[in-house]
């Protein structure tokens, strides 16, 4: 029976909200801390449906039902999973569970026609065990008590305190039973252990036998090995003597190119010396030995470092940014000017060792020429861009960590000048490769050198001069400069001064620009937007496969609380930065694969099926997969699933919400299936969500959206 046997009707209840509909349920049933707790027995009416029965409150043990005048479709039970009922019935026929209750979903209770029809909070029930039967009258509990020694005391029957000590006394029993059993299964395992003094004996001169033999064999094995390792030697100083004398022969051929200045100093030294920098490695700090590769104490140090150089940053986003790194994904800063996108980028590089580029994009970018440059017939040259320096740069610092920034990346369409690089981008299981131009080109200058230096290799040494060591110095030479016009081919009026220029800027340029360039593992991609009249929005190919990090101006943070949470560290120093191998900062690799029962694939399944499809945003396989990589790195270095889910629907799903609101779908506008529905089912997923702060909260975030559509005539746009 209901607290104050209020009965409501259908048209009473039916447009309450959820927080009305609870209020109703509290006053019926005498609820006064805001929790339904209550036990009941679970049935499984069928497949798809089972409940909780006979439903008493735990507070005063009272029975309750739901107080509505109407006939309802299942029962007065509340909605239990049946997966979970399943499990427990498998465990006992008919269990009793205390537990939590909460509103149905919504489409539970439009599909049982009662408003009112609650559900078990997930993870809230707990099964309870049965006591044995008791008769009342067995148990005596005086209210006023018997007064024994100025004590209070209650009693209970002898029969009962028999039935007790006769069920402890026989556990004993069994007890003392597999005891004994289990020293007659010793002693019988000793009695087959005993081996004869003489047995043994036998056993260690066998194996004594054993051992002098394989004695032999290991000397017999030395000695080979010796030889192999000898043979190695012999070898190896071969192999030495062989790249020695190719090493001369290169730098011969790059000692004449010098000589007449076909390269310069610098391209010289980078041909024959290893033109890798040292990386110096001894101002900074080992994430490995420092902080035995932990990503929180990581996360921890890098915010304490960046406090000292000035730069506060919560530590929410020092965990986001440092896993979307690790992801190798697309990393997209949005926010308005002076909102610290770049910053970030630089300060975080600085943090990690690392080298930033800020490569600004301008409005008239219309292709992947604008990004990467293009190579020119006329003067046989690629002409590079900075973006394509900085790849090449990178590549030559195989372990600095690079992070590339297209600052203010929609001036222009991303779509025009970045999609053949992004799809490059999507390889997940091989190195994306990217193709300047064609290596008939390399090759074909190349051969044009080859004959030169040939022509005037031979005009050197037919007209010989002391004094002739360049190529200025060997024109200057009547005989040598009617030799070479000869060989070229030339007349009179032909330069070859200018023809030398040639030969050196396609050389000059084949050497520093490679005909294609491999995507380095040190490197990563960020772009930085603004949303405002002079931008464009990015379209969907963009948003599917970048993640998109949005940021509010630094003066609204909470400073005191981001100085509070640096000083819990305890950091002595923080003064160096710290170096990741590359590795350790993400590794280049394909995908989680899509498993329906996981609990992360299912949730968004369902969300698909119930919001995101008729909402019209578009979710595929590939975002669901980008989820599970996220959350199996995120949860390395903090382990609230729910706050990697509510950064998943942030970056993912949330910068895809722009369409008409009062736009029908299906019996309701898209606006209020927002703002009645999906915020409400968000809340359940996210228990916690209120612990988020304001600044990363997806709920919060919708809720700001609607607030912006009902005020703009249901315009949906998350980037308004």
């Amino acid at each position: 029976m209901n607290a104050k046997d209020t009965i409501y009707t259908w048209d009473e209840v039916k447009d309450l909200s959820d927080d009305e509909l609870y209020q109703c349920l509290y006053e019926c049933w005498n609820i006064t801390n805001g929790k339904i707790e209550v036990w009941g027995e679970v049935e499984l009416k069928h497949e798809k449906w089972a409940g909780v029965f006979k439903v008493r409150t735990t507070s005063e043990n009272r029975s309750i039902s739901y107080p509505l005048n109407v006939r309802l479709n299942i029962d007065s039970g509340v909605y239990f999973p049946p997966k979970d009922a399943k499990k427990l019935l498998d465990e006992q026929d008919k269990p009793w569970i205390k537990c939590e209750l909460i509103l149905a979903r919504p489409v539970e209770r439009e599909k049982s026609g009662n408003p009112f029809l609650l559900s078990v909070r997930t993870g809230s029930y707990e099964r309870l065990v049965k006591l044995p039967l008791i008769e009342a009258e067995e148990i005596l509990d005086l209210q006023e008590g018997v007064i024994l020694n100025d004590e209070v005391s209650s009693y209970l029957t002898e029969s009962i305190y028999n039935l007790h000590f006769d069920l402890a006394n026989k556990k004993i029993i069994e007890s003392l039973a597999d005891k004994q059993l289990a020293i007659e299964e010793i002693e019988k395992a000793r009695d087959e252990a005993s081996i004869s003094l003489s047995e043994l004996s036998d056993q260690k001169n066998a194996l004594e036998a054993s051992r002098s033999q394989l004695q032999l064999t290991i000397s017999a094995q030395k000695t080979k090995l010796a030889a192999l390792i000898k043979h190695h030697q012999n070898a190896e100083q071969e192999m030495t003597r062989k790249i020695e004398r190719l090493k001369s022969y290169i730098s011969e051929k790059a000692l004449f190119l010098k000589d007449f200045e076909f390269i310069d100093d610098e391209d010289f030294d980078n041909f024959i010396h290893n033109a890798t920098p040292a990386y110096d490695l001894s101002e900074m700090l080992d994430f490995s030995s420092a902080f035995n590769g932990d990503y929180k104490q990581a996360v921890s140090y890098i915010q304490a470092y960046l406090k000292g150089q000035d730069i506060l940053y919560p530590r929410h986003v020092i965990e986001n940014y440092l896993t979307l790194t690790r992801s190798n994904d697309l990393i997209i800063l949005a926010g308005d000017s002076g909102s610290g996108k770049t910053n970030l980028v630089q300060s975080f590089a600085k943090a990690v060792g690392g080298v930033a580029k800020i490569i600004p994009v301008k409005p008239n970018w219309t292709s992947s020429e604008d990004l990467l440059g293009y190579y020119n017939p006329l003067e046989k040259k690629y002409l590079a861009t900075p973006f394509l320096e900085a790849l090449i740069e990178a590549q030559q610092n195989p372990e600095v960590p690079y992070f590339i920034c297209l600052d203010e990346m929609n001036l222009a369409r991303v779509e025009y000048y970045f999609a053949d690089f992004l799809s490059k981008l999507e390889s997940r299981d091989s190195i994306p490769e990217i193709q300047l131009y064609s290596d008939d080109e390399s090759a074909h200058v190349l051969s044009e050198l080859k004959a030169v230096v040939s022509i005037i290799s031979n005009a050197q040494a037919k007209y010989a001069h002391d004094g002739v060591v360049d190529f200025v110095k060997l024109m200057q030479d009547e005989n040598v400069n009617a030799e070479m016009k000869r060989a070229f081919g030339f007349s009179e009026k032909d330069s070859l001064i200018k023809y030398h220029g040639d030969i050196r800027r396609m050389l000059s340029g084949i050497m520093s620009t490679p005909s294609a360039i491999k995507v380095p593992a040190n490197v990563r991609i960020i772009g930085a937007i603004n949303i405002d009249e002079t931008t464009h929005y990015l379209s969907p190919k963009i948003l599917d496969r970048a993640h998109i990090m949005k940021f509010r101006s630094p003066l609204l943070s909470d400073w005191e609380a981001i100085f509070a949470e640096i000083e819990s560290y305890n950091f002595d120093d923080v003064s160096k930065p710290i170096h990741f191998e590359i590795d350790a900062l993400g590794r280049r690799a394909p995908y989680p694969r899509f498993d329906r029962e996981d609990d992360f694939c299912a949730l968004f399944i369902d969300l698909n099926k119930e919001f995101f499809n008729p909402l019209g945003v578009e979710f595929g396989m590939r975002t669901i997969r980008q989820g599970l990589h996220y959350l199996a790195l995120f949860t390395e270095l903090n382990e609230d699933r729910e706050q990697a889910i509510n950064n998943f629907i942030i970056h993912k799903i949330l910068p895809k919400f722009t369409f008409d609101g009062f736009k029908q779908s299906g019996s309701d506008t898209k606006l209020n299936l927002i703002d009645k529905v999906l915020v409400s089912r968000l809340e359940s997923t996210m228990p916690n969500h209120e612990s988020f702060t304001e600044e990363f909260s997806c709920i919060l975030a919708l809720r700001n959206i609607i607030d912006n559509a009902k005020a703009n005539d249901g315009v949906v746009n998350y980037w308004a």
